[in-house]
């Protein structure tokens, strides 16, 4: 899967991406952070009431305070923006640099491969890009759960298929189907 930043800007609110990259976040490095934090709190206001002034108006004791504070906010900072991979690409999203990051351009495309998603016995839901397609037919994001309610019979098995989906495209889709349907009543593959 990969995050589509437009769609990240548009779709989502600050508050939703937000939750999202605490959901996700790299806890060692957070958990790291709030001790940074809480030496900075210790060294900025409660150490200068036991120490002597001349010692906490040094440079070296300003600089150390500091230190702690931008440590603290720069681990706590990585964490979160690993955990949904918006920016720097460590987590698993679109970015530069180390970690299992993907493109795609903005805009329609074409692709010469026709998209082969129907297999018999199953209701096959694929998600390539922000595309989601039920038996080959293409639906939008808002008509997949009427599709799947009017497709779907106890004999069938619902498949879910990553095909390099959009995370926010694949967690929707993922969300309607565990409203509709009981709990593991669907399998979720990943096209290689």
């Amino acid at each position: 899967m990969y995050t589509k930043l437009t769609l990240l800007a548009g779709k989502l609110t600050m508050r939703a991406t937000i939750l999202e990259a605490w959901k996700k976040r790299l806890v060692g490095w957070f958990n790291i952070g709030l001790i940074f934090l809480v030496a900075f709190i210790a060294l900025f206001w409660v150490l200068p009431r036991f120490l002597p002034k001349k010692k906490t108006r040094s440079k070296r004791y300003a600089k150390l305070t500091l230190a702690a504070l931008a440590i603290g906010l720069l681990l706590m900072l990585l964490s979160l923006l690993s955990g949904i991979g918006f920016g720097f690409g460590i987590g698993k999203g679109s970015g530069f640099g180390k970690g299992k990051g993907s493109a795609v351009g903005i805009g329609e495309g074409t692709t010469d491969k026709q998209q082969q998603y129907k297999n018999e016995g199953e209701l096959d839901i694929a998600i390539t890009g922000c595309t989601v397609y039920i038996d080959e037919e293409e639906i939008p994001i808002d008509k997949v759960s009427d599709h799947v309610l009017k497709k779907y019979k106890d004999s069938l098995k619902v498949v879910l298929i990553d095909a390099y989906s959009d995370y926010a495209i694949y967690t929707r889709v993922e969300a309607i189907l565990n409203d509709l349907l009981p709990k593991g009543k669907y399998e979720i593959r990943k096209e290689n």
